[in-house]
């Protein structure tokens, strides 16, 4: 370093100072971004999700999805008179392609307010080990994040927006997950964890 840089450095400290901090504050929040990348492990389970649909509001009847003794069941219940049930459909988040299809369910259309509620098997997956865990073996669990910018960088110099995303969240690491269109505001559709399933290797093929 030339002394006509030192003294530069010493005369304008505050200026550096302004200059660096910010680069090295944005540097560490990267770092501490991607180190659970680098540290967490994948995910192991494949993940049960319900959502309500919006858009069947007529049918007569409202649909829980849960895990009885290592099976998938749909509970169904009547809606009561004057009021309009809101179904709820089952999707299937694949860990190994970290990709999300419907499991279609037969339901029936409605019920007689009075009639007890109804038990469906999920038979689309008869053959996986369901878990009734809201965390995995492993540590993931399903959040409803509701705040998000564009990237860390946005964070910190106010470049907020905002979004609400489902998302696995174990240890810091975060894998946001892609439902259908009607489905990605999970507020507005209320998307919950409905279980885990086993790893197929595990337990056999669907």
């Amino acid at each position: 370093m030339t002394p006509g840089s030192g003294r530069f450095l010493r005369e304008n400290a505050f200026l550096v100072a302004a200059v660096t901090l910010p680069v090295v504050v944005v540097a560490f929040f990267l770092l501490a971004t991607a180190i659970p990348r680098w540290t967490v492990p994948p995910p192991a389970y494949d993940l049960l999700i319900s959502a309500s649909d919006n858009n069947q509001t007529n049918r007569r009847i409202t649909v829980d999805f849960g895990v009885r003794d290592g099976k998938v069941e749909a509970t169904v219940r009547p809606v009561p008179a004057g009021l309009y049930g809101q179904p709820s459909k089952l999707f299937l988040w694949d860990h190994t392609t970290m990709s999300v299809r419907e499991i279609v369910v037969e339901l029936p259309d409605s019920l007689v307010e009075g009639d007890a509620p109804r038990t469906i098997l999920v038979d689309a997956l008869a053959g996986r080990q369901a878990l009734a865990l809201s965390k995995a073996p492993d540590g993931y669990q399903l959040e409803n994040r509701s705040q998000r910018g564009p990237g860390i960088v946005g964070e910190l110099f106010g470049m907020h927006r905002y979004n609400s995303e489902a998302s696995l969240v174990n240890r810091g690491r975060v894998i946001p997950i892609e439902l259908p269109g009607q489905f990605q505001n999970v507020y507005s559709t209320g998307v919950n964890s409905a279980g885990w399933l086993a790893p197929e290797a595990n337990y056999g093929q669907r």
